[in-house]
């Protein structure tokens, strides 16, 4: 018989503990696993304390471990009878007032790890949208469960501090709930301390909506990393008691304090603000585009890529006022990620410089441009290129140590993040030190795809794979692996507005959603080198050849055009180089090269 969705609604950390391999196997052979609550879609104030939940995001720090009590006997004041309990997948020892901890050889300590997953930076609308239809659960909006968690026949739960001999360490049950009734969406504050939401909250990018979660594990994983995309189904903790607001002091004799107050509050946020999962299962996603299926066939995705492709063509030609090269590198560039890493080599990054914007006649022509970009893709984010946004946006995520975590930084981004750097907002104006050390990590970011956080006492890179895309009137102060100038057609240039609304009109649902799932596919498919290339090796020597050339033909020129070749060849559904797709890729940078040699001050 199949496993179903409801053998998890009513299960608890005890029920779990008591057949964990069982629950597990149930757990990933789950038929809807859409099923389990997803948070990121369904408000967490409406879901039961213990609840099996879900969580889909990005680990956005790594806490230091923490002790747990995975097994501990308490004895029952009453009957003087023993029962074992554990720890494990909750935040408190479920202690009742008649019961409490004995301390003995049997009690077992654990560690585990603490991370912090925040929402996918820069989801795009239509994502998020599309992620909420699939999961949202209408009957949590029904019968809020809130107010269920504060009833008076909650169980009283004692914190792992307190011990036998400590018989005034438990509030009434009464004081329990008034405490739990002062829950707040506001951050707790020792005396003296401020904290703010946005400092608890501690996203990468500014103004947009996100959750976030602290997630725990119990289970090692030495390949997880800052900024992986995660889903994790675990153990809901909202009870309001864990917030540092209601933190016990402890005794400075017998338990020296070395955390601050901001740490304190930092890393114990009222859980209506940021609730804890206490994970069973974490897998690492390829992709977050919520149109693909669990099944991936490459073949199906090959066979059926030139539709999407000529789709797209259509409209991106149109939106680049007529010129059909830059619309071709432009798809290249949506579907290029990195395929190999191999010390400072790093293949596949495809930073594209799209120059010679008409901006005079029409000025917010690259805000324009990416309002339809983000409609395709399902990561991405716009930043316009000001003085004042490079003198003061913070870019690189940095060490606080008064707090003891990592502050966020905008490009602390997932993989398969689109970033649209917007030069023509550039105005006249001096950068300052944190200007300087912001386009040389924007730089940093495209020509070697790491990014730099700083640890304060020394800083270290951390991987990425973010594809940018400079919009420019000139060429870019930043570098790019291909440099594209804008050749647009008179006549375009006079109905641009018309033709924005022309593409909206054109780019139905449907339409849309074949060049969504096209984008994201090709980035997941299997490119192989096919044995038989040797007209590579015969144009390579004939270019190297050529008196036009002036034997400049590098072993980098030869590299950036097979990369190209490769995404020419994925894009029209090919998942190995042929002589066709390499003329075209030799044709596409014959004439973006000539367009470079030829060009003159922008005039548009």
């Amino acid at each position: 018989m199949q496993d179903s969705i409801h053998d998890f609604d009513n299960v608890t950390p005890h029920i779990w503990l008591s057949n964990e391999n069982t629950w597990k196997e149930k757990l990933l052979k789950l038929p809807n696993w859409n099923k389990i609550p997803l948070i990121n879609s369904n408000a967490s104030h409406n879901l039961s304390d213990g609840a099996l939940v879900r969580f889909r995001g990005m680990v956005q720090d790594m806490y230091n471990p923490e002790f747990y009590l995975e097994q501990f006997n308490v004895l029952n004041t009453n009957t003087k009878t023993t029962t074992t309990k554990s720890g494990k997948y909750t935040e408190t020892a479920d202690v009742l007032e008649h019961e409490k901890i004995l301390h003995s050889d049997e009690m077992k300590c654990s560690q585990r790890q603490k991370i912090v997953v925040v929402s996918i930076p820069g989801l795009n609308e239509w994502a998020q949208k599309l992620e909420d239809e699939q999961n949202r659960l209408t009957h949590l909006d029904q019968h809020p469960n809130s107010t269920k968690r504060l009833t008076s026949s909650t169980q009283i739960k004692r914190s792992y501090e307190e011990t036998e001999d400590d018989p005034e360490a438990m509030d009434t049950a009464e004081n329990e709930i008034n405490k739990r009734e002062r829950k707040t969406d506001e951050p707790a504050s020792a005396p003296g301390t401020v904290v703010s939401r946005e400092h608890l909250l501690n996203f990468p990018l500014p103004d947009v909506a996100s959750k976030s979660c602290i997630v725990k594990l119990y289970e090692n994983d030495d390949n997880l990393k800052v900024n992986d995309i995660v889903e994790v189904v675990g153990f809901l903790s909202v009870d309001p008691a864990l917030s540092a607001e209601f933190k016990t002091e402890k005794n400075a004799l017998v338990e020296p304090v070395v955390e601050t107050d901001v740490e304190i509050i930092t890393h114990n946020p009222p859980p209506s603000l940021i609730p804890r999962v206490h994970a069973v299962h974490l897998r690492t996603l390829e992709h977050c585009n919520p149109l693909l299926s669990n099944e991936y066939s490459q073949e199906n995705v090959l066979k059926e890529a030139n539709v999407a492709r000529e789709h797209l063509l259509k409209a991106l030609k149109e939106l680049l006022l007529g010129d059909q090269l830059a619309a071709e590198y432009l798809i290249c560039h949506l579907i290029a990620c990195i395929y190999l890493r191999q010390e400072t080599l790093t293949l596949g990054k495809f930073g594209l410089n799209i120059s010679n914007l008409p901006i005079q006649k029409y000025s917010n022509y690259g805000q324009q441009l990416y309002d339809i970009i983000k409609q395709f893709v399902t990561q991405s984010y716009y930043l316009p290129l000001t003085i004042e946004n490079l003198n003061t946006m913070a870019l690189l995520p940095k060490k606080d140590y008064d707090s003891n975590r990592l502050t966020s930084g905008i490009l602390q981004m997932g993989k398969h993040t689109h970033l649209v750097l917007d030069e023509t907002k550039m105005e006249q104006g001096r950068l300052d030190n944190t200007g300087v050390n912001n386009v040389a990590a924007l730089a940093k970011l495209i020509t070697q795809q790491t990014i730099e956080y700083d640890f304060k006492f020394y800083k270290k890179d951390f991987d990425s794979d973010v594809s940018v895309l400079i919009l420019s009137e000139g060429k870019s102060l930043l570098p790019s692996d291909y440099h594209v100038i804008l050749k647009p057609e008179e006549s375009t240039l006079q109905i641009f507005d018309a033709i924005v609304e022309a593409a909206t009109y054109y780019l139905k649902e449907d339409i849309m959603n074949t060049i969504r799932a096209y984008l994201t596919n090709l980035k997941l498919a299997k490119y192989t080198v096919s044995e038989n290339v040797q007209f590579v090796e015969d144009d390579f020597i004939q270019m190297r050849n050529n008196p036009d050339n002036d034997g400049s033909m590098t072993a980098d020129d030869l590299h950036r055009l097979l990369v190209l070749a490769r995404l020419v060849s994925l894009s029209r559904g090919f998942d190995s180089l042929n002589k066709e797709c390499w003329d075209i890729a030799k044709a596409m940078e014959s004439e973006r090269l000539l367009r470079i040699k030829n060009r003159v001050a922008p005039t548009l």
